[in-house]
């Protein structure tokens, strides 16, 4: 195979043109994707999976600037560059991913493929089989492409677009293997330039689509991902991490409630007192624990809520009133059994009261405010207890 002279005669004619245009579009393509994401960052300087991105996309661009030189005069430095820039760039780019999704990254994330990929490619390079080199290096990216694209599929529950990202991924590591296979099938092992074949056209055009569709689904997962914090934030006590008023009126809508559903408010005794004498540290405490206990006590389909101050709230679908009742005098006896530092050693109680749903089907509202006239009667009783609306009394 004339390989040389294929490519001469390539480069006189239209596909040269074409071909460089292809590169320069992915050089274009890869800077402003690699701005974009580093002006993002500048926003938002804890997404970091922006930075890392943006620089895998940089060592990218660097690559194809090396390719280019490399395909016109092919010095041993220049491919040295050349064969190096691929994996680290793609190196960043599953590290990048990593961040994406929380998982934390090590130097040996970058560190193993570059030593593996450089093991395989530079010493056929230096020996003069370049065409060896490129094969591994389309071997490299195509690997750390497939093992991102993993993660985004592993992850596809928790967004539809995470699925198409791991399909881009897929995509540009197909192509990257077609490039090693085409060269493997046709025996290239020394190529003297850059291989130019249908395999590395493809690679090029899907290089360019999946940097640009991989850098607007980045952003748009990263928008949707910061909407929905915004969202969980409006619904969510920032300090004990349960349902606000606003969360419970999103969640429990004001229905109309049977007599198999139930809804108990709590309060806490003294908390005046506690703040006073041992400090809103450990008011904060005390707070953040009988969250946890409402949490450990409730039975898995029911609801917690903060209402506000030293106010919570637990809505029993499905219940009835000696299992409700159960269920609260528990909650109730678990805070009294803990014990708390603050100005030394102290105990803290909760009064509660339950209001019922009934065959009238009263409000989410009604039942909230017969619970609250039973809390009252509670509180009124001496604290400590639990009151049933109906004046049934049920003392802790």
């Amino acid at each position: 195979m004339d390989t040389c002279g294929g490519r001469c005669l390539a480069r006189g004619g239209v596909m040269a043109v074409d071909y460089g245009s292809l590169l320069l579009a992915t050089v274009i393509s890869g800077v402003c994707l690699s701005s974009t994401m580093i002006a993002f960052w500048f926003a938002s300087r804890r997404d970091v999976f922006k930075l890392t991105w943006a620089i895998g996309i940089l060592a990218l661009v660097a690559h194809v600037v090396a390719y280019s030189f490399y395909s016109r005069n092919p010095q041993a430095f220049t491919g040295a560059l050349m064969v190096a820039l691929l994996p680290l760039g793609f190196a960043f780019i599953y590290c990048a991913t990593r961040q994406f999704f929380a998982m934390p990254i090590r130097p040996r994330h970058v560190a193993v493929p570059m030593t593996v990929s450089l093991a395989l490619s530079l010493p056929p390079l230096f020996a003069g089989l370049d065409g060896v080199a490129f094969i591994a290096q389309y071997a490299a990216a195509t690997v750390l492409l497939v093992i991102s694209g993993n993660l985004y599929f592993k992850n596809r529950s928790q967004a539809g677009p995470l699925l198409l990202m791991a399909a881009l991924y897929y995509v540009a590591a197909l192509s990257f293997g077609l490039c090693g296979i085409v060269l493997l099938a046709n025996g290239e092992w020394i190529v003297n330039g850059v291989p130019d074949n249908w395999a590395e056209r493809v690679n090029i055009v899907v290089a360019i689509i999946g940097m640009t569709g991989a850098g607007a689904l980045s952003v748009a997962l990263d928008q949707t991902r910061l909407a929905q914090h915004h969202r969980f934030e409006a619904v969510t006590d920032p300090l004990t991490g349960l349902l606000n008023r606003r969360g419970m009126i999103l969640t429990v809508p004001d229905k109309a409630l049977g007599s198999y559903a139930a809804i108990a408010i709590f309060d806490l005794d003294h908390f005046k007192q506690i703040n006073d004498r041992h400090g809103h540290a450990s008011g904060d405490e005390v707070l953040v624990r009988f969250a946890n206990i409402l949490e450990d006590g409730k039975r898995n389909r029911d609801i917690a809520i903060r209402l506000g101050g030293e106010e919570f709230a637990l809505f029993m679908p499905r219940t009835d009133g000696e299992n409700a009742a159960s269920t609260v005098r528990r909650i109730c006896a678990m805070l009294a059994d803990e014990e708390f530092v603050g100005n030394g050693l102290y105990r803290c109680t909760v009064s509660a009261g339950i209001g019922f749903g009934d065959d009238r089907r009263p409000s989410v509202s009604d039942v909230l405010a017969r619970a609250d006239s039973a809390l009252y009667a509670a509180k009124k009783a001496g604290r400590n207890r639990v009151e049933i609306e109906g004046n049934l009394r049920l003392a802790i």
